[in-house]
């Protein structure tokens, strides 16, 4: 049975699991859910992992992994429309404080000879406790794997095992707590005490509800209204039409209808005296602009028509908002210096689309030694610093918000807020303060980054 055909309340979702983490969650867990079908797969390496998700992803509404590393590895091969959800080890903190507890009832341990994965040597475990920064640590820990390739995350857990099996070798630990089963098996044969934190059930119930929420609200987001207006640079406020006004608004109507029709897209079009609406759902304009990463409409109604004007987009719950966000955002463009297309979505954020993908390297007169050295600390590849350079060149300043980054060089917002927090974990950028893009929407950060353009 397809998915189209199962009804809203019935979901597949599919877990990729290690074996060891796979028989411990079939035996919490079953094979069904409230309903929801789950199906395991499990997987010894990262590269399998990947090829697993990639040949089941058609097959299945989520997946769900361990942990943030195979979350990481799998967002590196994961197209639009995203599949992976989230991890099963989200809600890991109460596990960790159980077995802390735990260990403490037991016995006399010093605090400064346990080992955790998010806390190293040089950090009190104590003054962690007292102070409950578990919740930030565990971010801090999970944000430094996201956006690194396979290789790199294959080395950052063989640097993890290292660690602690030097530690181990140097006598500093009694007690190690982990969520890695690679540490388990490196520390096999050390002295030490070892003790996987498997997530909870209720754990477990708390990443599926989350899971099957995001489904359901990404299939009502895609069910929204959405439209495109074309707005002509010819002035009719003065309801003075040229001879020729109404060939050219018949060769751009067709022209459209070409375009919907090579992209296997089906609107509705309306026009009037000045302008063309596109009327079709949200997620049929995610498709035509790659997951809002560009709108390539403007260059080629140019080259097939000779067209010169405005496209502007707007999504909403309705047609009416839909329509209002696409004339705000067609206002907000005509305020813009910057040659890009302005879209208005249903929570009134305005994002600016660029007109064409980015297919180059920017210049740049930083040496790529330095740009290695930048990418290395971030754990970003050489491209994506030489992206946002150039990003800092377009905009003349050295201090940018993912807005910048999303209409300069195509990111989507995930990639682009990723990309910056790993720029200030690296230690090349700060955040300067907020900026608010528009008039409406949240204010998004302004980081400052510490790269030569």
């Amino acid at each position: 049975m397809g998915l189209r055909a199962r009804s809203f309340m019935d979901k597949e979702i599919a877990f990729l699991l290690q074996e060891h983490f796979l028989n411990y969650c079939k035996n919490m867990l079953g094979d069904t859910w409230q309903g929801h079908r789950i199906t395991y797969f499990c997987y010894e390496t990262l590269p399998e992992l990947q090829q697993v998700f990639l040949a089941q992803k058609g097959h299945y509404d989520a997946f769900l992994v361990s942990g943030v590393i195979p979350l990481a590895a799998l967002w590196e091969v994961d197209t639009p429309p995203y599949a992976v959800k989230d991890r099963i080890g989200h809600y890991l903190i109460n596990t960790y404080r159980i077995l802390l507890g735990l260990l403490f009832q037991r016995g006399s341990y010093d605090p400064a000879r346990i080992g955790i994965d998010f806390v190293g040597d040089d950090v009190p475990l104590v003054q962690v406790l007292e102070e409950d920064r578990l919740p930030e640590l565990v971010e801090e820990h999970n944000r430094h794997f996201l956006g690194m390739t396979v290789a790199e995350l294959d080395e950052q857990e063989r640097m993890l095992v290292a660690d602690y099996q030097r530690r181990c070798r140097a006598g500093k630990l009694d007690v190690v707590i982990t969520y890695y089963n690679s540490v388990v098996q490196g520390l096999a044969g050390e002295d030490v005490e070892c003790y996987y934190s498997y997530p909870s059930r209720n754990s477990m119930i708390q990443a599926l509800e989350q899971c099957v929420k995001q489904i359901r609200t990404e299939t009502l987001r895609r069910n929204q209204s959405a439209v495109i207006r074309i707005s002509p640079r010819y002035d009719l406020r003065a309801r003075q039409l040229a001879a020729n006004q109404g060939l050219e608004l018949l060769s751009l109507k067709q022209a459209l209808l070409e375009y919907c029709r090579q992209r296997q897209i089906d609107p509705v079009l309306k026009d009037d005296l000045s302008d063309v609406e596109l009327y079709l759902t949200l997620e049929q304009l995610e498709t035509i602009t790659q997951q809002f990463t560009l709108c390539d409409l403007g260059p080629w109604l140019d080259q097939q028509v000779g067209f010169q004007g405005l496209v502007s987009l707007g999504s909403g719950p309705d047609l009416a908002s839909a329509r209002s966000h696409a004339m705000q955002a067609q206002d907000y463009r005509a305020h813009l210096e910057q040659d890009t297309c302005v879209y208005i979505d249903e929570s009134e954020a305005i994002r600016s689309l660029p007109l064409t993908p980015r297919s180059s390297l920017p210049e740049s007169g930083v040496s790529a030694s330095q740009v290695e050295e930048a990418a290395n600390r971030c754990h970003l590849s050489a491209e994506t610093i030489y992206r946002v350079i150039s990003a800092m060149q377009a905009e003349r300043t050295d201090q940018l918000t993912s807005e910048e980054l999303i209409r300069h060089q195509g990111f989507s917002l995930r990639v682009a807020n990723r990309v910056l927090k790993a720029l200030v974990t690296g230690g090349y950028a700060q955040i300067a303060g907020q900026r608010r893009v528009g008039n409406k929407g949240r204010p998004q950060n302004l980081y400052r980054i510490s790269l030569e353009f």
